[in-house]
């Protein structure tokens, strides 16, 4: 299964740098002409730091149902207030609190720049907050299974992603899970 988001546009070195650490992005050698860059993303305030270009590894379907998972927990367990706090320190870095923790990031699926604030609350907010709040209640929260059925098609994309055009990312191997040091969890995670 291929998890690579490929354009053929350009061809430059490949730059990678951790998505939680502070330095200047290292340059790595690469057999392939392909780019991938990938800038401190939770660094604030810097428009270069801001986006990932061209290519990035796009997080597998079981990272994404274990970081929905930790954002649910989070909201109901915090009576939603918590995750709209959190969510509201990060959404401006494109992601959300079960994203951070797993070490994803949410880019556009075109122009591979990290989401601002105003296009995570349209995506978490509106797509996903009240139109599934909405039809769950016509639907039976089916629509919960339809829209994540989506990503096991040959974009892992699933429906909500399909409607704003956006991307999940992973960013770095620092995962919640790994500092759980839960080795079964994170090895059927990269599968």
């Amino acid at each position: 299964m291929n998890r690579k988001i490929i354009r053929d546009d350009e061809e430059t070195p490949v730059k990678t740098a951790s998505v939680f650490s502070k330095s200047e992005p290292r340059t790595t050698n690469s057999q392939s002409p392909r780019s991938e860059v990938h800038t401190s993303l939770f660094d604030r305030g810097s428009a270069k730091n801001s986006r990932v270009e061209k290519y990035g590894q796009l997080a597998t379907p079981q990272s994404r149902l274990i970081a929905f998972l930790i954002d649910a927990a989070i909201f109901g367990f915090g009576l939603g207030i918590v995750w709209i706090i959190w969510f509201i320190t990060l959404a401006e870095k494109g992601t959300t609190p079960g994203h951070y923790l797993m070490g994803q990031v949410i880019v556009d699926s075109q122009s591979g720049e990290v989401f601002g604030w105003k296009k995570m609350v349209v995506r978490e907010v509106l797509i996903k907050g009240l139109m599934h709040w909405i039809l769950g209640g016509f639907l039976f929260m089916v629509n919960y299974i339809i829209d994540a059925s989506f990503i096991f098609t040959s974009s892992q994309k699933t429906l909500h992603d399909l409607m704003i055009g956006s991307q999940v990312i992973q960013c770095s191997d620092k995962t919640i899970i790994k500092k759980l040091k839960v080795a079964e969890m994170d090895s059927w995670l990269n599968k």
